[in-house]
């Protein structure tokens, strides 16, 4: 996404009383910004069937509790368009309850065409969200955006970079040249010690490439991981550094749909410490 983004899409989970999320409000002020039009994906709720109930009871429960999904979704797809046409942003919502397909499946097909994606990131034990999170970041084919519970500044000041040189990451940077070109600060990290950086383009050829961009005078930073731990570094870094976006590139160790997500990729996903750009 070497261009601004004129579409984006943004997913939210069905709520029984509508609140806007941090996500939602994080693609409203990015919409305002790039003057984008926005999608919002109700995503439904996760739906457990409760192991005594069989037979007739279970198929009466199961339609009731389908068409209880449907009107929350529903509800929640309609109270987050009038929020965001409210904010002066052009806007579609939608929602899907369809029994065939998953639950993220109509949002990993509007990903595709929009020009990047937006989603809460998850907390404790919401596998549902972490799910959402991997679909959308390994099937979307789009950039996504992670946003913690605290939310972020949108549109970003001050952005760092985590650079190891492999195509993941060169694509993430290409991918967030919009944001990259706003920014009053750009950092590039590089943290050793975790794993072979050998063979890397260095930060200062990154920083060549993004100057030619127009960034004006990116800042390399090495860092060292403490105790092996790239993540953790990271993420003071972000603290001290008071950063708003951390771009880089999503890791999976194998080629397969059952991957593993790479330890750093899993670690900051699980505990996010300011608003991701990831790409894959």
């Amino acid at each position: 996404m070497t261009v601004q983004p004129k579409c984006i899409l943004v997913g939210m989970a069905a709520c029984e009383e509508f609140a806007p999320s941090p996500a939602l409000t994080y693609a409203i002020e990015l919409a305002k910004e790039y003057g984008a039009c926005l999608t919002v994906c109700v995503l439904p709720p996760a739906f457990y069937m409760p192991i005594t109930r069989t037979g007739g009871v279970a198929a009466g429960f199961l339609r009731e509790e389908i068409q209880r999904l449907e009107d929350i979704s529903r509800q929640t797809a309609q109270d987050a368009g009038a929020f965001v046409r409210k904010a002066g942003v052009a806007c579609m919502a939608e929602h899907t309850m369809s029994p065939l397909e998953t639950r993220t499946g109509r949002f990993v097909r509007l990903a595709r065409v929009n020009d990047l994606a937006v989603l809460d990131a998850s907390e404790g034990q919401d596998f549902a969200q972490k799910n959402a999170i991997e679909d959308a970041l390994f099937e979307g084919g789009r950039p996504l955006l992670v946003v913690p519970k605290t939310g972020g500044n949108a549109p970003p000041d001050r952005i760092a970079v985590a650079w190891d040189g492999s195509s993941r990451a060169a694509r993430a940077v290409s991918s967030a040249l919009p944001f990259l070109k706003k920014a009053a600060k750009v950092f590039i990290l590089t943290v050793t010690g975790e794993k072979d950086l050998s063979r890397m383009a260095p930060g200062a050829d990154l920083a060549t490439y993004l100057i030619q961009h127009g960034i004006h005078e990116p800042r390399s930073e090495t860092l060292a991981a403490i105790r092996g731990d790239a993540a953790a570094r990271m993420r003071m870094f972000v603290a001290d550094e008071q950063i708003d976006m951390l771009v880089m590139g999503a890791f999976v160790h194998s080629r397969f749909r059952q991957d593993l997500l790479g330890g750093v990729t899993r670690s900051l996903l699980d505990d996010v410490p300011t608003v991701l750009f990831m790409a894959h």
